[in-house]
């Protein structure tokens, strides 16, 4: 495997550092990896390792100002990202057959970039609407008291979502979390936003395979709100499958465990066949 670090220029006017993995030998394909909303890279470079290995070119980037908290970056930024990076794929593997992976936002965006008509296959992993009522009690309450207390208590305090006050590391830019918030209080999540922004909406453009996975035990994307997300691609050849942890000899799944590193003795190799059939 032949890793390499390669700046771009996204259309958004910032510049990205994406991670190229490339197969020494055959290239079966090349797989860009959204990843979800201020999650950073390298939780998906396993996963991304194992597919390498496997035949295919994978890329990895973090949205711009996706860790510079402090910034005023709002997710139409982060569409013209996806996009860019797709762009680039295009450009330097014309010949290849190209996928996409999204985790969580990573796959709920896809549909609103120029160029998904050029995608052989999407696959959505946790993507869901995240409109509060589709949330199970308790979540629901600990997720409204997050919302309408801890947001606006850290902004006003730090300027920004500061994890630390949760007793975790990270955090989110002022714009990412509101906007967030504003979309987990509408049945139809983000679309009332875009509309008001004039991003265009392409997922009418994907006619290829799209494949969703809800994680039985994640509790913030469960499967109607999975299924609202699949939904979106209307044209495509869809379907969705819920993955259970114990099938796969893991204890649990949680929102990002598709990608821990104890999915590689099962559940990666079940990955690795749908993407080749």
């Amino acid at each position: 495997m032949i890793t390499k670090e390669q700046t771009i220029l996204s259309s958004s006017g910032n510049q990205m550092v994406l991670t190229i993995r490339e197969p020494e030998s055959i290239i079966k394909g090349v797989i860009q990896l959204n990843s979800g909303t201020c999650i950073p890279q390298k939780v998906y470079w396993n996963f991304a390792n194992y597919l390498t290995n496997n035949g295919y070119v994978t890329i990895t980037f973090d949205y711009s100002d996706a860790f510079n908290y402090t910034s005023d970056v709002s997710h139409p930024t982060w569409i013209k990202d996806i996009e860019s990076v797709f762009d680039y794929i295009i450009q330097e593997y014309p010949e290849s057959k190209k996928y996409i992976i999204g985790h969580s936002s990573g796959g709920q965006f896809v549909g609103y970039i120029s160029n998904a008509s050029k995608i052989d296959k999407l696959f959505l992993i946790a993507s869901s609407n995240g409109y509060i009522k589709n949330l199970k009690l308790p979540l629901r309450i600990v997720m409204s008291f997050f919302w309408k207390i801890v947001v606006p208590y850290s902004i006003k305090r730090y300027g920004y979502m500061n994890n630390k006050i949760l007793g975790t590391s990270g955090g989110f830019p002022k714009n990412i979390i509101l906007e967030l918030r504003s979309w987990c209080y509408q049945p139809d999540f983000f679309i009332p936003f875009y509309k008001e922004k004039q991003v265009r909406s392409n997922y009418h453009s994907i006619t290829s395979q799209v494949k969703a996975y809800h994680l039985a035990d994640d509790a913030i994307a469960n499967r109607k709100s999975c299924e609202y997300i699949l939904n979106l691609y209307s044209n495509a050849n869809r379907n969705i499958e819920t993955l259970y942890a114990k099938d796969y000899s893991m204890k649990k799944f949680g929102h990002r465990g598709f990608y821990h590193a104890a999915a590689e003795s099962k559940l990666w190799p079940k990955f690795l066949k749908e993407l080749e059939s």
